[in-house]
């Protein structure tokens, strides 16, 4: 057992997944373009994109990338964490054309009276984002979700997941599509709508890794299922609550076997590192993943209400002039 929470901490993927030394905030490393080099590792990152779909989440597709470019193999060598950063840079991008397609369909979701609904509908639009890269579904999470191992040799790595970045920018922008013009939105209220973005949309992520229903189907299912539980904060803690234990009935009843399609060492060991926890508490597996997502949310950091959805309009052009009366 300790063994294989060693392995689980330590684990580094060779070639085709991670490597060490891991920045501490991934997602500021890739948007940044001031550092020595940083245009040019994005320049790769963004030609390494095409060869995922043939290749996969690794290596390879980071050199045929740089290859496109004109430059060496060894170029890959600006992208730090390899397979990490690919997946992050795709996620960040796929995060910033939600953000544009929640803006243009800002009627359509002031239409719908439920902010549930609402949110349904945004999470059905980040889903049809990751369609694209469905068949390495599995992959991505896996390089997503293992810690990064530290020069250091730290343990546990004090850095969380690299999806832990990238799920806090999704949360906002899956939330703020149920934000509607007129709307009284407190803090409680937005907690609650994030959480229930959060909640909803890694299940739906879990769902996915083996769902071969037309257009996902089954996973949006399970995504509606647990968003349909959570209430108004004006409901009290109940409203989080019942969201919380519908989302751990959710992912119990998916099990373990989901996850035992996740690749990697580090990941390798998890469903009986589960089944081991959940033989201790009496709910069983669903005491085990109501307590991971109350952790989850808590880890969280706290984001402002955000203005609703829309595009700001274009300022009217200033009138011209009235020409100077010419001089007699």
């Amino acid at each position: 057992m300790r063994a294989a929470l060693l392995l689980t901490r330590r684990a580094v993927v060779s070639g085709r997944g991670l490597r060490a030394a891991a920045p501490r905030q991934l997602w500021r490393c890739l948007t940044q373009t001031t550092a020595p080099g940083a245009q040019e590792k994005r320049d790769i990152l963004k030609a390494s994109v095409p060869h995922v779909a043939s290749l996969g989440w690794c290596d390879d597709a980071l050199a045929a990338g740089a290859r496109d470019l004109g430059l060496s193999a060894a170029a890959q060598g600006q992208v730090t964490n390899g397979a990490v950063d690919l997946v992050a840079f795709v996620a960040q991008e796929q995060c910033e054309k939600l953000r544009e397609e929640i803006d243009d369909a800002a009627q359509e979701l002031a239409a719908l009276d439920d902010w549930r609904d609402r949110l349904k509908l945004a999470i059905a639009k980040r889903l049809e984002l990751s369609k694209p890269f469905h068949a390495h579904r599995a992959q991505a999470m896996g390089l997503m979700v293992t810690p990064l191992a530290r020069d250091d040799g730290a343990v546990p790595p004090a850095d969380p997941p690299p999806a832990f970045d990238v799920l806090h920018r999704l949360v906002d922008e899956l939330a703020r599509a149920t934000v509607v013009h007129e709307e009284a939105l407190d803090m409680p209220e937005w907690r609650l709508r994030r959480a229930a973005a959060g909640v909803a949309y890694a299940l739906c992520e879990v769902r996915a890794l083996t769902d071969d229903s037309e257009d996902l189907g089954k996973s949006l299912k399970v995504a509606a299922e647990v968003v349909d539980r959570f209430g108004d904060a004006s409901e009290g803690p109940a409203a989080l609550k019942q969201g919380l234990k519908a989302g751990a009935h959710a992912a119990a009843s998916l099990g373990t076997a989901a996850l035992s399609f996740l690749p990697g060492p580090a990941v390798g060991a998890l469903p009986q590192l589960l089944d081991v926890f959940a033989s201790r508490l009496s709910g069983g597996l669903e005491d085990v993943f109501e307590l991971s997502l109350k952790k989850a949310l808590k880890a969280l950091p706290e984001s402002p209400v955000p203005a609703p959805p829309g595009r700001a309009a274009s300022p009217e052009p200033e009138p011209e002039p009235a020409p100077e009366p010419s001089a007699k």
